[in-house]
């Protein structure tokens, strides 16, 4: 197929030389009329492209095929057997994969740092969700990927899961082995679901990550507008033939993708597909440019420390484009060193944690922003120097990411639906978590419904909620209390 094409885009442009008088959705009618305030925000042309897929941008049987050739043509571009660009960001995408492999009461293996998105998948429709240790480095407190040795005890230990969902690459860049996975998995006929949702350029660029469908994936995942250029909730699945069922995938998608799905965010998917078909290379090998300079910039500061290809475990390769820095050396949290860079030099970094931050670089990213990063870090040097730098001490004990434990007490659903009460987040050690805590970015679930929480949980939660996290969607928005199961429930039953 020619990658120079983009259905997408072509059809956009007929539509707007050939405009539609319409008695139907959406209301505004390609911009005839616009919400005061959108047509200077926005401009009159997003509202142009707003429109749907039958009698829109196809006709009303869709019978020029916009949509399908655009999924064979990006197909073929990550060497898959199946695409589907998806308006619901790969929460939608990750949902669809899990529907099309698994069903009420099937055991699933997932990654233990896998996005809150599967975990609410498997609360939702009832899988049995078992979780498979990952790689933890202590030294960076920060999580990688799967170990070989440790899939394989899991599937020893559960020979009738139907799939196992990887995080590869990491939030931090780094993949795992997938090959080796793989193999493990398909040897049992076991599918391997790759969330990688921060690596779909890696099937365009040599000096990235191998694309984890070149190395034995059956599906992947990719958040197209989160490294490549695309439309916010721009997502991408893609899948290989073979041990899923392609038909049964295609399935899953209808059941979960809107009949309305957003036609400039598709159009934007069609796009960078093109451009990273056409000139991937050229792209990506000025964004590594970038990033080199701010690695060896922030290297050069006095006290950071930068994550890099020596600090990773056997057999990851590591996308560089994710510049990771220590910034604990100066006393001061990461969440309070993002906040101050934003008010103080307008910059917004990636991720923040207790440790760290993280600066994720992308086809988007100028050099003028790498200067103001590296002019922001050293101005804050400077005044940490002096004494004057003007943000709270990091608390005197940080517990380590490696302190917390996954250890199932009550079946998910029972927790989430049956009976609950709150308690202050100091005083739920020994309680059943009944709502989901996960600390975003990068959205990580550290409680789930059914789980046992435990003296670390607690003091890891306290530690971090008074450093400056942000936990997302919990019940109480002050971080004070904890949704738990009733004491009457709390006993032990289910998984």
């Amino acid at each position: 197929m020619d990658q120079r094409e983009a259905p997408l885009l072509d059809a956009l442009k007929h539509l707007e030389r050939h405009r539609i008088h319409g008695f139907g959705a959406p209301g505004h009618h390609q911009g005839r009329t616009i919400p005061k305030g959108a047509r200077a925000l926005l401009g009159a042309r997003v509202f142009q492209a707003d429109v749907i897929t039958p009698k829109g941008l196809d006709d009303r049987t869709e019978g020029a095929h916009v949509l399908q050739r655009t999924h064979e043509i990006a197909a073929e571009a990550w060497q898959a057997d199946f695409c589907r660009f998806v308006t619901g960001g790969s929460t939608q995408s990750l949902h669809t994969a899990l529907a099309a492999v698994a069903r009420p009461g099937d055991t699933v293996l997932f990654a233990a740092n896998v996005h809150k998105a599967e975990r609410a998948h498997a609360l939702a429709t009832g899988l049995d969700a078992r979780i498979v240790p990952v790689v933890i480095d202590a030294d960076w407190d920060i999580e990688h990927g799967v170990s070989p040795a440790a899939l394989e005890q899991a599937l020893d230990r559960h020979p009738e899961a139907k799939a196992f969902v990887v995080v590869s690459p990491t939030y931090y860049g780094v993949t795992s082995d997938i090959a080796a996975l793989a193999d493990l998995c398909h040897a049992r006929g076991v599918a391997v679901i790759c969330d990688a949702a921060w690596g779909g350029a890696f099937a365009f660029c040599q000096a990235l990550p191998h694309d984890p469908l070149t190395k034995g994936a059956d599906v992947a995942v990719y958040s197209l507008h989160k490294t490549m250029g695309a439309l916010t909730q721009g997502s991408a699945l893609l899948a290989k033939s073979g041990i899923v069922d392609l038909q049964r995938l295609w399935h899953a998608f209808e059941l979960f993708e809107t009949t309305s799905p957003s036609v400039p965010i598709l159009a934007s998917l069609d796009a960078v597909r093109r451009d990273h078909a056409l000139d991937g290379e050229a792209i990506w090998a000025g964004v590594l440019r970038l990033a080199a300079r701010l690695r060896k910039a922030v290297a050069g500061i006095d006290k950071l420390r930068v994550f890099g290809s020596g600090d990773l475990p056997a057999a990851s390769e590591f996308d560089e484009t994710k510049v990771l820095v220590d910034v604990s050396a100066w006393g001061v949290t990461g969440y309070a060193l993002d906040d101050w860079l934003a008010t103080q030099h307008r910059v917004s970094v990636g991720l923040s944690d207790a440790r760290h931050i993280l600066a994720i670089l992308a086809p988007g990213t100028s050099a003028r922003d790498v200067k103001a990063l590296v002019g922001g870090l050293r101005d804050a040097a400077r005044q940490v120097e002096a004494g004057t730098l003007d943000l709270p001490a990091a608390p005197a004990v940080l517990p380590g990411i490696d302190t917390l434990t996954v250890e199932m007490q009550v079946d998910p659903a029972t927790a989430f639906f049956g009976p609950t009460e709150l308690v202050s987040l100091e005083q739920a050690s020994g309680r059943v978590a009944a709502e989901m805590i996960a600390p975003a970015p990068p959205g990580v679930p550290r409680l789930v419904p059914g789980q046992r929480i435990d003296d670390a949980h607690v003091a890891w939660l306290v530690a971090n909620r008074d450093a400056g996290a942000f936990f997302l969607d919990p019940t109480d928005p002050d971080e004070r209390r904890l949704r738990v199961v009733a004491a009457a429930s709390n006993g032990r039953s289910g998984r």
